[in-house]
């Protein structure tokens, strides 16, 4: 939607990667393990970092690269969409695809909200280091959410106002 409005180009790193792998990330996950989907993960970020006037779409695990974070922010500006574990959790259930696609990460956990609060939980300080603004998206319509993003994304100069 936030492309739409910029009338830029949309990348899905995670359709990327599917794509390039010729498979779910689950099935990256099960058969060549997370290493190796980490490993196509970066490589896409950074060519996707390549586009200008690209609203690219990351996969939450990105900001686990330096590397990728590096070229992220010295090439865009970086917003991390966020939200409470549950509402996560109920948005991840609510849309097949993310649910039968997505990696459960912890084989240890009885509950994949709790695996989904633990990841959180473990990612905080990467995903403080990686942004350069947060907006809550809870309670929010994509349409709330792609506005905050235009606001904020005006507000630090990385996009032009309009005139008049």
């Amino acid at each position: 939607m936030l492309a739409q409005r910029l009338n830029w180009e949309c990348i899905d790193t995670d359709t990327l990667v599917e794509e390039r792998a010729g498979k779910s990330i689950r099935e990256i996950f099960e058969t060549a393990g997370e290493p190796e989907f980490r490993k196509l993960e970066a490589q896409v970020v950074q060519e996707a970092c390549l586009h200008k006037n690209a609203v690219i779409a990351s996969g939450g695990g990105s900001i686990l690269n330096l590397t990728s974070v590096a070229v992220m922010k010295n090439d865009g500006f970086v917003v991390h969409l966020s939200a409470d574990p549950s509402e996560l959790w109920h948005r991840i259930c609510q849309d097949p695809r993310t649910r039968e696609t997505r990696p459960k990460l912890d084989k240890s956990s009885d509950s994949e909200l709790d695996e989904l609060k633990k990841l959180m939980l473990s990612r905080a300080a990467a995903y403080a280091n990686a942004r350069d603004v947060e907006v809550d998206v809870e309670g929010r319509t994509p349409d709330e959410v792609s506005e905050a993003v235009l606001i904020l994304m005006k507000a630090h100069g990385c996009y032009p106002l309009a005139a008049g």
